[in-house]
């Protein structure tokens, strides 16, 4: 069998190679900017998260990906302050890294191009506003959801939606546009008083109905241990394409010592 190396390549290429893949596909800008590392099946690039606090390495593929992430913890840029990999593969991570590893979490990239059908709980939505809701959208947040990345206020979001009940915000939901220009939801939060009403579910459907009309498809990140969440997105229609285990990383000064 002839030996596998790990090649490193115009970020160009990213896309044309793996352009099957919906993560790559949706996710990551076109085209990509920053040079990859491909080994047989398996392609690592940088990225920065969706609430662009890591700037980070995404690992991908199978066969190859242990010697791919060799190839890349040996040449990591400096800027380099995450790593994101399948989360079957999370160990090879820990031997390698240690305590080097910090924080972070597992979540699932999901998609559909399937709209969903109208949930009766959609009837009292409204249209919000990115700047006059955003005080109210941000008190929300932290009552149901403080680590929602619906960043109201900013002008990322693209629609709110949400719902009232005597003029208090009770549930609220946004579409952002990833890097390589999909609608993606984010902060969809109901209230804890509210919950049960379907709210969150009508919140969905919704948006992802706007999302599959404007551009037929739509994305979300969503917490892997979240249960509740990933029953509404099955029941409408959305699938797992990758599974992430997103680590921070403390880098090492010359000396070896941590940074």
């Amino acid at each position: 069998m002839p030996d596998i190396v790990t090649r490193r390549l115009p970020g160009s290429a990213l896309h044309r190679l793996f352009a099957d893949d919906p993560f790559v596909r949706w996710d990551v800008a076109r085209p990509h900017e920053t040079r990859i590392w491909v080994c047989g099946d398996s392609v690592a690039f940088q990225r920065h998260s969706h609430s662009r606090r890591f700037h980070g390495i995404s690992v991908l593929g199978a066969a190859q990906l242990p010697r791919l992430l060799d190839a890349v913890l040996a040449e990591l840029p400096p800027a380099i302050n995450g790593v994101s990999i399948e989360r079957g593969f999370l160990q090879l991570l820990q031997e390698r890294l240690g305590d080097q590893l910090t924080g972070g979490g597992d979540w699932d990239w999901m998609w559909t191009v399937q709209a969903p059908p109208v949930l009766p709980a959609e009837s009292v939505l409204v249209q919000l506003d990115d700047t006059r809701d955003a005080a109210a959208i941000a008190a929300l947040n932290e009552i149901g959801s403080p680590t929602a990345e619906s960043e109201p206020g900013s002008g990322r979001t693209e629609l709110w939606l949400g719902a009232r009940d005597g003029g208090r915000l009770m549930a609220a939901g946004a579409i952002h546009r990833t890097d390589g220009g999909t609608p993606h939801l984010a902060g969809i939060v109901v209230h804890p008083s509210a919950r049960g009403r379907g709210l969150g579910a009508a919140l969905t459907a919704a948006l992802t109905r706007h999302a599959i009309r404007t551009d037929g498809v739509c994305t979300l990140g969503m917490y892997a241990d979240n249960d509740p969440a990933r029953a509404v997105y099955d029941r409408l229609g959305f699938t797992v394409a990758r599974s992430w285990a997103s680590r921070g990383l403390r880098r090492l000064d010359t000396e070896g010592m941590i940074a």
